[in-house]
């Protein structure tokens, strides 16, 4: 019986998944954040400086859940909020030195363990993964825009 290409897509798709996940786990020092933690730096250094509106609206969360997880942030002191220079209600984040250094380290991290993983494939193959999931992701955003 033949089987069905996209049940076949499906289940790989899982298994890479989980793959990757155990793969690109994070060391002990940077394990203390949670996921979304860590991802909320990587969005706040590439906007410079973000609103809590901005947070929600980024990971599609409520503004409360938002306040949290900046909260946690700025606890451990690799955030710091600030008033909006037009808008003084407008509360305003950015990263600290310490959360700088962290995601140095993180994405240091995460490219020597995503290189390594990633070693057995040459450099064409490389190029056309990366094509294929570009594909996918723009696919996938412009149908979420819709």
């Amino acid at each position: 019986m033949k089987s069905d290409p996209t049940l076949d897509l499906m289940d790989m798709l899982l298994k890479v998944s989980r793959q990757m996940k155990a793969e690109m786990s994070y060391s002990s020092d940077i394990v203390h954040l949670s996921v979304l933690q860590i991802q909320t730096l990587f969005f706040i250094n590439q906007n410079g400086q973000v609103s809590m509106s901005d947070v929600a609206a980024h990971f599609r969360i409520e503004l409360p859940s938002a306040t949290s997880l900046i909260n946690k942030l700025c606890d451990q002191k690799f955030t710091i909020r600030f008033e909006g220079e037009l808008d003084r209600r407008l509360v305003m984040v950015k990263l600290t030195n310490d959360g700088k250094i962290l995601l140095e380290q993180a994405i240091s991290e995460r490219q020597k363990k995503l290189a390594k993983t990633l070693s057995f494939l040459s450099a064409s193959e490389k190029s056309s993964l990366l094509t294929i999931l570009q594909t996918l992701n723009s696919r996938l955003q412009l149908k979420n825009e819709n």
